[in-house]
């Protein structure tokens, strides 16, 4: 076995990205990186299949690629599975770019592969250069600790996980490998112009940072593992910070969370996957700590909203609100009533309604008399006064008859429907 062999079933073996003999997809697009974890797979004992996506960008040099994998694989031995796409086409229906259209695709076509065949994890090729690249891209942009973790050896995409055996491999020790093996490949014409970002930092930002310092790539991917090492750490801690600072799902104690040690990253993790940018978590924190409440922020990236709300942060999908679809009603003899003191039931004098029932949500100028008072009062205030938070107040559903509020749906009926002793039939509602 070769030193770089033992080295990526090494790095295999501490990652725990395989297991002996697994049954493999590998991603194969004829490149050097493709065409080097295709052959180190094989060689340690796993079972492959490979998979080629012909995406018709690049002319003859994309027919090139597809008949290249083909022989390869006739030669090694190894089942291919290929599959060609219309991606301009594509792009143009979803209406997103060629890169995005041709990763979708891309995906897509392994996920389906890897159903058929009973296949459960893709390999692909990213190196430590790619790697270095992502660490350097992530920092110019701007990120947290989770961007200068780099590539991830292992992630999840659906049901089919997706490894990374040769992160632990510079670009240089692939194509040497290959050399020793006597092994071709093609080479991507595009990958040779520096007119996307990531092109750019292979071709004029790294050479000059390995001017510097002839280990730079080597340096920089041992920090990048400092900071996996640094974040499992940092996962923890705010873990339990998150923890300590919830009040129930959705919900954290805004005196708790300023409390911690690092307010701003509670904050964002709790709020990660929600659409919330930097600039707007900012914006949150400083409302917290200025008490600004009743205040309210809309995500930019997904429909979310989030509450101050006196002394919580509030997201709104978190909240279970009453539809419509959820209330049932009934009539029923007086004598057959049975009176449940839970908010859940209203009790309606039938007679007494003009019209027929109706659900629809709270408006700002709703009044009506609560059951056991006397005076109309505005429904806002009793809201308020019951300390309904303002998502709860713009979902509250009232049953109404005509313009008459019948009941504010699991907090009171109306006392224009009071059952008194001229009552003869019910309406039950409840939720």
């Amino acid at each position: 076995m070769t030193r770089t062999e033992q080295k990526v079933q090494s790095f295999i073996s501490q990652q725990r990205l395989l297991k002996d003999g697994q049954r493999v997809l590998i991603a194969l697009s004829g490149g050097a990186d493709s065409v080097c974890v295709l052959l180190l797979m094989q060689v340690l004992g796993y079972d492959c299949v490979a998979a080629h996506c012909n995406f018709h960008l690049r002319g003859e040099e994309s027919d090139r690629d597809e008949e290249f994998v083909t022989d390869l694989c006739r030669t090694k031995g190894i089942e291919l599975l290929k599959t060609d796409f219309d991606t301009h086409a594509y792009a143009q229906s979803k209406g997103v770019s060629i890169e995005m259209a041709a990763r979708e695709l891309r995906y897509d076509f392994f996920a389906k592969v890897a159903r058929e065949h009973d296949i459960k994890t893709l390999c692909v090729g990213h190196h430590r250069d790619d790697n270095v690249e992502t660490f350097l891209l992530n920092a110019v942009r701007g990120t947290g600790i989770n961007g200068l973790c780099g590539i991830k050896e292992s992630r999840m995409e659906g049901d089919m996980q997706i490894v990374r055996p040769m992160l632990c491999l510079s670009r240089n020790e692939i194509v040497d490998y290959l050399n020793s093996k006597e092994q071709l490949f093609v080479t991507d014409s595009t990958n040779l112009i520096d007119d996307v970002s990531r092109n750019k930092v292979r071709l004029d930002i790294m050479p000059i940072l390995n001017g510097i310092n002839s280990a730079a790539s080597e340096n920089i991917a041992t920090t990048i593992n400092n900071i996996k090492e640094v974040q499992k750490v940092y996962e923890a801690a705010i873990k339990m910070d998150i923890e300590r600072c919830s009040v129930a799902q959705g919900v954290l104690n805004v005196e708790k969370l300023l409390d911690s040690v690092s307010p701003s990253s509670v904050l964002h993790e709790w709020l990660c996957g929600k659409g919330f940018n930097r600039s707007q978590e900012q914006d949150i924190l400083n409302a917290a700590i200025n008490g600004q409440s009743g205040k309210i922020f809309e995500a930019n990236q997904t429909d979310e909203c989030l509450l101050l709300d006196r002394s919580s942060l509030i997201l709104e999908s978190a909240l279970k609100f009453i539809s419509p679809s959820d209330i049932k009603m009934q009539t029923i003899p007086v004598s057959e009533v049975s009176i449940c003191k839970d908010s859940r039931f209203a009790y309606l004098d039938a007679d007494k309604l003009d019209g027929k029932l109706s659900v629809r949500l709270v408006k700002s100028s709703d009044t009506f008399q609560p059951f056991g008072m006397r005076g109309r009062k505005l429904l806002s205030d009793f809201m308020t006064n019951l300390k309904l938070n303002l998502f709860q107040k713009r979902h509250q559903l009232v049953v109404t008859d005509g313009d008459e509020i019948a009941w504010v749906v699991g907090l009171r009926s109306s006392e224009k429907y009071r059952i008194d002793k001229g009552t003869q039939n019910v309406i039950v509602l409840s939720i």
